[in-house]
C-alpha cells in the first residue's frame, strides 16, 4: 500500500512537470497574473512596514502614552518663575497608573520649572553656540530600560564629595555644585544629558546647514561623552527666576535618545527636582509635569487614557494614534489594490485550466479508464494550480525586492536630506515572504477549483467515444 501511495505522488510529480513543459504558454501567462499581485502585494506592505517602523518607532511610538495635566494660560507664569505653581500630577496618581489593565509600566517626568540659558558645543563645532532660553525635562533613568545609556544616566551628586565654592577647586572635568543660599557647595561630575534625534536630524538639516556649521549627528554618536557645555540656572531671556540666585553648571551629553524630549535636554529627574525647588519651590519639586505611561499593546492606550481622565490628565501627544491610524487606511487600500488585481489572476487561472480540462477530455478519460480516480484528477489540477501559484508568487515577491531597491537608489539620489530618513523605506521580515508564497497558493489553487470539479466528473466512456 505504502509503495503503491509513492508511485502515485511520483506519477503525480511526473504529469505535473509534463504539463509545465507542454503547456507552458497558456500557464505562464496565467502566473503572470499572480506574480503582478503578489508583487504588487509584497510591495505595499514592505513599503508601509517601512513607514511605520520609522513613524511609530523612532518619531511616534505607539506602545507609550505621555499624560499631563490640561494646559492652563497660567503656564508662561511658571516659567518666568513667577508666584503660580503648577499643580501637576502628585505620586499617588502615578501609582494608581501603574495599576491599569495593560499597563506595563509609569514612568514621572519633571520639566524645568526655571528660565534657565545653555553655551557650549565647541569640541564638535569649532565655536561655542548658544540658545538664550533652554527647555528641559528630567525623567526617571528606569525609562531607558536596557539602553546602554542607563547605567551613566545618573544623578552626580555626591553629598560626600570634596567641599568647594569655585569650579577651580574641583577635578579638571568637574565643577562645584553651589545650590542658592549655601556657602559650601560640593564637587561634582558633570549632569548626564540626553538629546532626541528629532534635535539631532533638525539641526543637521535645517540649523547647521543655514549657519555654515557641520553636522553633528554622526559626530554625537562617536564622541558623546566629549560633548559638554555650560548652563546657567535662574536667568534667561525671558526673565529671571523669583528666588533663588543666577549660579552656572556644566551638563555632558552622553548620548541621543528616543526617550529625550524632542526639543531641548534631558536630564536625571532626581537633578530637575533638587533645581526646581531652588527655583520654583516644593510644588514644582514633589508634583510631576507628566507621566509616560508604557503599554503592552498598542490598544491598551485608550483604557489608560480613559483613566487619566478621572485624574484631570489628558494625552500630551495624539500624533502617535493619528499617524497609526493613517498608517493602518493606506496599508488597507493598498493590500485591497493587490487583492483585486490577485482576484483577476485566479479569474485567468479558472480560464486556463478549463480551456486545459476542454482540451484533454479525452486524455482525462483515457487516465479514467485505467484506473484513476476522480480525486485523482482534482489533485493533478490543483497540484498543477499550486506550482504555478508557487511560481509566479516567488516571482512577484522577487520582482518587489529588485522594485524596492530601485526605489530606495532612487531617493537616495533624488531626495534631499530630511529628518528621520531612513536607509531603507521597505521592511521584508519573514513572515511577508511566507505570506505571499501563501496569497499566491491560495488564490492559484482558488481560481482551479471549478476547472479541477469538471474534471473529476469526466465520464470514461463518453470522453473515449467523444474525444472533441
Amino acid at each position: 500500500m505504502l509503495y503503491a501511495e509513492t508511485m502515485r505522488v511520483s506519477a503525480l510529480v511526473t504529469m505535473v512537470r509534463w504539463d509545465l513543459q507542454r503547456t507552458r504558454g497558456p500557464l505562464l501567462t496565467a502566473g503572470f497574473g499572480i506574480a503582478v499581485g503578489i508583487g504588487a502585494l509584497v510591495f505595499f506592505l514592505a513599503l508601509g512596514l517601512g513607514a511605520r517602523a520609522v513613524l511609530l518607532g523612532d518619531v511616534f511610538p505607539v506602545d507609550q502614552v505621555e499624560l499631563e495635566p490640561k494646559k492652563t494660560e497660567a503656564g508662561l507664569l511658571s516659567l518666568l518663575g513667577g508666584p503660580y505653581e503648577p499643580t501637576g500630577v502628585e505620586p499617588k496618581v502615578l501609582a494608581e497608573l501603574r495599576n491599569v489593565p495593560g499597563v506595563v509600566e509609569a514612568y514621572p517626568k519633571l520639566r524645568f520649572r526655571f528660565p534657565s540659558m545653555a553655551r557650549g558645543g565647541k569640541e564638535i563645532l569649532g565655536h561655542e553656540i548658544g540658545t538664550h532660553e533652554m527647555v528641559g525635562d528630567g525623567i526617571d533613568p528606569a525609562l531607558l530600560g536596557n539602553d546602554e545609556l542607563a547605567q551613566e544616566f545618573r544623578d552626580p551628586f555626591n553629598p560626600k564629595a570634596r567641599l568647594c565654592r569655585e569650579n577651580e577647586e574641583c577635578g579638571e572635568k568637574q565643577y562645584c555644585e553651589l545650590p542658592s543660599g549655601k556657602k559650601q557647595g560640593h564637587c561634582s561630575d558633570p549632569i548626564p544629558a540626553l538629546v532626541s534625534r528629532y534635535l539631532v536630524e533638525l539641526f543637521d538639516h535645517a540649523i547647521a546647514p543655514s549657519h555654515g556649521l557641520p553636522p553633528v549627528a554622526a559626530t554625537l554618536l562617536k564622541r558623546a561623552r566629549g560633548v559638554s557645555f555650560d548652563m546657567t540656572l535662574g536667568h534667561s531671556l525671558l526673565g529671571v527666576s523669583q528666588q533663588g540666585e543666577k549660579r552656572k553648571v556644566k551638563v555632558q551629553i552622553i548620548g541621543i535618545s528616543p526617550k529625550a524630549i524632542d526639543l531641548g535636554v534631558t536630564l536625571p529627574v532626581s537633578v530637575v527636582r533638587r533645581w526646581n525647588q531652588e527655583y520654583s519651590g516644593k510644588t514644582a519639586a514633589t508634583h510631576y509635569s507628566s507621566v509616560v505611561v508604557k503599554v503592552e499593546e498598542a490598544g491598551d492606550a485608550s483604557r489608560v487614557i480613559t483613566a487619566a481622565e478621572a485624574h484631570g490628565l489628558v494625552p500630551h501627544d495624539t500624533r502617535a494614534r493619528d499617524v497609526s491610524v493613517l498608517s493602518a487606511g493606506v496599508m488597507a487600500l493598498l493590500v485591497l489594490v493587490a487583492a483585486v488585481i490577485l482576484l483577476v489572476a485566479a479569474v485567468n487561472i479558472a480560464h486556463t485550466f478549463r480551456m486545459l480540462v476542454a482540451e484533454r477530455q479525452h486524455e482525462i478519460g483515457l487516465y479514467r479508464a485505467l484506473g484513476a480516480t476522480a480525486a485523482d484528477m482534482r489533485r493533478w489540477l490543483l497540484s498543477l494550480a499550486l506550482v504555478v501559484g508557487a511560481l509566479g508568487g516567488a516571482a512577484g515577491a522577487l520582482a518587489a525586492l529588485v522594485g524596492a531597491a530601485l526605489a530606495d537608489w532612487r531617493a537616495r539620489v533624488d531626495l534631499p536630506d530630511f529628518p528621520f530618513k531612513p536607509d531603507s523605506f521597505f521592511q521584508f521580515p519573514w513572515w511577508l515572504w511566507a505570506s505571499a508564497m501563501l496569497f499566491a497558493a491560495v488564490f492559484a489553487v482558488f481560481g482551479a477549483l471549478g476547472p479541477a470539479r469538471r474534471a473529476a466528473r469526466v465520464d470514461p466512456a463518453k470522453a473515449l467515444t467523444h474525444p472533441s
